[in-house]
């Protein structure tokens, strides 16, 4: 393994292959549907993805995150030939649902979001293969999604919510990544934009050791930091 490393070209950030962690995402609710997700850079046929939501109520209005307008992300930064870099890589492969109740928003709530980390994209090929198969495994059993199963939403208002008014929040639960899971906080905003859109974004910042993951040591690369960004960006509609 660190042979093959030591012959990764220039410009090929190993720390990038631990952001790859990814992920998330947002959330807090409850039980079952599937969503068969298309288009994975990798190439291969991906498989349904099913992920706890939200079981209809007369508790506001529910909206699935649409993969075509949602973004997960994350961020890392490092030492890459004795210069600063900052190594971004990014997916649109996320499902999951938010309900909005625009009457009184402290019953609102947001479903496990899943994302499929075999499908991360950096701007290098190569380094994308070494993500998915020698750092998280993607082809085995049980890696291949990393999930956010919220179970608590804090500072959301108890007055009702305007069109075009933007919430901050966060969102508390379990994070579950490479087989491993952590409690974890994101920092949320979201904006109903209407009865038929929302929006929002969510971010956290956590450390990829918690997770089992190690970087493996590269001549190139004299510097990472400990900790990654993950973030989401979405758009939910009914």
């Amino acid at each position: 393994m660190a042979q093959f490393l030591r012959r990764i070209p220039r410009g090929v950030s190993i720390s990038i292959l631990v952001a790859v962690i990814l992920a998330l995402i947002v959330g807090g609710g409850a039980v079952l549907v599937r969503q068969t997700i298309f288009g994975s850079p990798t190439g291969k046929t991906t498989h349904p993805l099913t992920v706890a939501t939200i079981a209809p109520s007369s508790h506001g209005t529910i909206f699935t995150l649409d993969d075509s307008a949602t973004t997960a992300s994350f961020i890392i930064h490092e030492v890459l030939f004795g210069n600063p870099n900052t190594v971004v890589g990014k997916t649109n492969q996320v499902s999951g649902q938010v309900q909005v109740d625009q009457q009184d928003p402290a019953l609102s709530k947001v479903g496990e979001i899943r994302i499929d980390v075999s499908t991360l994209v950096t701007d290098n090929d190569l380094r994308n293969n070494i993500i998915r198969n020698q750092i998280l495994e993607t082809n085995q059993s049980g890696n291949q999604y990393a999930t956010f199963v919220p179970t608590a939403l804090k500072g959301l208002p108890t007055t009702k919510i305007a069109y075009g008014q933007q919430l901050s929040f966060q969102i508390l639960g379990n994070l579950t990544i490479h087989g491993t899971t952590h409690p974890a906080t994101f920092t949320a905003q979201a904006t109903l934009v209407s009865s038929s859109l929302l929006t929002g974004t969510a971010q956290t910042t956590i450390a990829y050791a918690d997770y089992g993951i190690s970087i493996p040591d590269v001549p190139s690369v004299t510097g990472v930091d400990k900790t990654v960004v993950l973030a989401l960006t979405f758009t939910g509609r009914p």
